[in-house]
């Protein structure tokens, strides 16, 4: 859920450095590559894509279950899939994987079930964002607003946290060639024009092509892993006398409880590929609403192979081989080259680098779709024609992407704490969201109410202002806030009254007849 393994700039060891020059020619190669392949991708996009909304924003409502489930698959995993997760286990062992895996076990039916509902509707009615279907369900324009403030502090935190992480990925790769400055602004003006010229469906293009190439990419490290250490039972015995700390629950840090793995991991994994505004955006561009019973179970296959034979490995294996004082940033990094021929570790840094562009390209386009869908035209011009609506897009992407820009330059301090609280708030849309399409008691003062509730709770948790009775890792008082919004969100549904006959019958009744 979070990016903070990717934000903090680190110095790469001498060791690793020295190996990149050695081979730049090869890099170089691997790179080229890849950029050859992402304008293809992007000329293909481009061929396909029509100056029109619904195909800028949401794809024409046409992708099929394989691109969607991948298009996911790679806005979900950024670069901290490949790069943080394995760091994370390296740090504190495999009860963190276990965590999400078992989220994702929640999530598969949580985007079965609400997806095809926020699919229903969106067909329905037109809509293309979160604050679309909240703000209009609730009739409030204060709903609407919600999630365009949980919009803009998540992308942009991300898109920052994005750019740090690729500007370091594009200096190593080139042997410094490229300075980590230019490496961010490369990667911006990249996003910049790949978005505005193509869309979601140049985007869903690009995630496709990205998504397998991280899913092979992080299983061909696990087994490049196995043939390294002579076996599967290498990988775990090498650990020694810490194996059991490494490998059974709590974990090294005494966290990951039995109950924190449950509560923690999905609302992590629920609230990252189902209520982020990026991931809701998603589940309007399928094409059927049968097809998100595949893409739930593609979701699970994958993301089971990536953590279990791929995150898991690494971290663990780079415990045995890694010395202690190893960031673990960068484990996953010199692990690759530790393991693997040259310019498949090379290739490696090119598909952490490949997840950043996906996760950047995906967080500019919701950002800007949110901005202008919920809020420019509620609040500023409501008569806003369907040619401006998509002209202004363009325009607040570019604006996005300067902000960015300017956040990873000058405030990269500030990204971490930020993470801690943006990722937090998302999550607390997702009552509202099971009011609207599955709970047709739900009232707009709840909807108002509860979110405001479980987002003042977690950030006055993250700053200790009051103490949190229930203790998780990363994301302090994410269940404790969430479990209080649910509550308020419940009992002031119950103490008020729900929708209007007529509005519970354009969302209920259509979601109980289509589906």
């Amino acid at each position: 859920m979070t990016e903070l393994s990717t934000v903090p700039l680190q110095i790469l060891p001498e060791r690793f450095a020295e190996e990149i020059a050695s081979g730049l020619p090869i890099a170089l190669a691997v790179l080229g590559a890849y950029i050859v392949a992402f304008l293809t991708i992007t000329y293909l996009a481009r061929r396909n894509y029509s100056e029109d909304l619904s195909d800028y924003v949401v794809a024409s409502r046409g992708l099929g279950w394989i691109v969607a489930s991948l298009t996911l698959v790679a806005t979900v995993l950024s670069g901290v899939g490949m790069a943080g997760f394995p760091g994370t286990v390296y740090a504190v062992g495999i009860p963190f994987i276990t965590m999400i895996i078992v989220g994702y076990a929640a999530t598969a039916p949580a985007i079965w079930y609400l997806g095809r509902r926020i699919w229903v509707v969106g067909k329905e009615y037109d809509l293309n964002t979160p604050g679309d279907l909240l703000g209009d369900y609730y009739q409030s324009d204060t709903i609407r607003l919600y999630t365009v403030l949980a919009s803009v502090a998540f992308n942009t935190t991300y898109i920052v946290a994005q750019l740090l992480a690729g500007g370091l990925i594009l200096t190593v790769l080139t042997g410094g060639i490229v300075p980590f400055t230019t490496g961010v602004l490369i990667l911006a003006i990249v996003v910049v024009l790949h978005v505005i010229s193509t869309g979601m469906r140049g985007i869903a293009y690009l995630d496709t092509f990205n998504g397998a190439l991280i899913s092979v990419l992080l299983g061909a490290f696990g087994i490049f892993i196995v043939i390294h250490a002579g076996g599967v039972e290498t990988v775990f015995t090498g650990l020694g006398g810490s194996l059991g700390g490494y490998t059974t629950v709590p974990g090294l840090t005494g966290l990951f409880t039995p109950e924190v793995i449950v509560l923690f991991g999905i609302l992590v994994t629920v609230g990252n590929s189902l209520v982020a505004p990026a991931s809701w955006v998603r589940m309007y561009t399928v094409d059927n609403e049968r097809n998100f019973a595949r893409i739930a179970a593609t979701m699970v296959g994958i993301f089971t192979l990536i953590y279990v034979f791929g995150t898991s490995f690494i971290g663990i294996y780079g415990r045995s081989v890694m010395p202690g004082g190893t960031n673990p940033d960068t484990v996953s990094s010199l692990l690759a080259f530790e393991v693997m021929p040259f310019a498949i570790a090379a290739l490696f840094l090119v598909g952490i680098l490949a997840a950043i562009v996906s996760t950047t390209d995906s967080y500019a386009h919701v950002m800007a779709a949110t901005v202008v869908r919920d809020f420019v035209k509620p609040f500023v011009k409501s008569d806003l024609t369907e040619s401006s609506e998509l002209l202004l897009n363009k325009v607040v992407i570019v604006v996005t992407m300067v902000a960015g820009i300017v956040g990873a330059l000058l405030y990269p301090g500030l990204i971490t704490p930020l993470a801690l609280i943006v990722g937090g708030v998302t999550v607390q849309l997702l009552p509202p969201l099971i009011g609207a399409v599955a709970w047709p008691r739900a009232s707009t003062e709840a909807a108002i109410i509860s979110p405001a509730v479980g987002a003042v709770a977690l950030l006055l948790f993250q700053v200790q202002m009051i103490p949190n009775p229930f203790v998780t890792p990363l994301v302090p008082g994410l269940v404790t806030a969430s479990v209080l919004n649910i509550v308020v969100f419940v009992a002031v549904s119950y103490l008020t009254s729900p929708q209007p006959l007529r509005k519970i019958e354009a969302y209920h009744g259509l979601i109980h007849r289509e589906l």
